[in-house]
């Protein structure tokens, strides 16, 4: 999807960031891109043994500058501008499973023309869904994690970015700046049509939010009403208004 979406926006500067980017191998989205296709990046990884893996998968490279370090909204923008990554990369990749819509939101003064970002394709549209911040929310393999599809829309319009395709496996939604969305000669890119399952997760529709959620916001049984970071306990919970319109926190 990526060489496709390249072929029909031109890359200026083969540059990208991959936050999330694990061992650099499972799963990369970046991989191709920098082997194959003569692209620089940043790959940054949260999880000590994952990022030292990533260092060793891009030890003899000069394309890929990889990082063990916390992904934090507060602070992204000082950590890229400090690694040289330039104002308007080619593409941003956000696959942490967990803040990835605090993450996107708080990016403001660089200006990717391609974002794929993973999303949680069991609250389907026009659902809003987006986890509570937490510093240290990650993803358990269970269901609590990200963003709806409907929340990442509604933010990608805010930002000025438009939806282009969701993978058929149900996790990552792909925009684009939207003075190129004409490009694609997309005439209908809502959620509601875009929109695909996920084969590891169920589908709730609106209607039936309140099977799965509590009155809180918490997950009902069997699911954990927390995370467990150590000592630290994270409450799990689903935060359903827009908030960029003021609901939740």
């Amino acid at each position: 999807m990526l060489e496709r979406l390249f072929e029909i926006i031109e890359p200026r500067n083969r540059y990208l960031v991959d936050l999330g980017a694990g061992d650099g191998i499972a799963g990369s989205s970046s991989r191709n891109l920098i082997l194959n296709h003569g692209w620089q990046g940043l790959l940054v990884e949260a999880e000590a043994g994952r990022a030292r893996q990533l260092a060793a998968t891009y030890e003899a490279s000069e394309q890929a500058t990889t990082l063990h370090a916390l992904i934090d909204p507060g602070d992204l923008e000082i950590l890229l501008g400090a690694h040289g990554v330039p104002q308007d990369p080619d593409l941003l990749i956000v696959g942490l499973k967990a803040n990835d819509w605090y993450v996107w939101r708080g990016i403001r003064d660089f200006r990717p023309r391609v974002v794929q970002i993973q999303y949680n394709a069991a609250f389907t549209p026009p659902q809003t869904m987006v986890i509570e911040y937490h510093p240290l929310n990650f993803w358990d393999g269970a269901m609590y994690f990200g963003a709806s599809i409907q929340s990442l829309y509604n933010l990608g319009k805010r930002k000025g970015y438009e939806l282009v395709y969701a993978n058929t496996s149900g996790t990552n939604l792909f925009f684009v700046d939207a003075r190129l969305f004409d490009r694609f000669g997309i005439r209908d890119n809502s959620p509601l049509l875009l929109y695909r399952p996920s084969r590891a997760l169920p589908q709730i529709p609106p209607t039936r939010i309140r099977d799965w959620i509590g009155p809180g916001g918490g997950p009902l049984p069997p699911q954990s009403p927390q995370l467990f970071v150590e000592n630290v306990r994270i409450p799990r919970a689903y935060v359903f208004d827009d908030l960029e319109k003021g609901g939740g926190s």
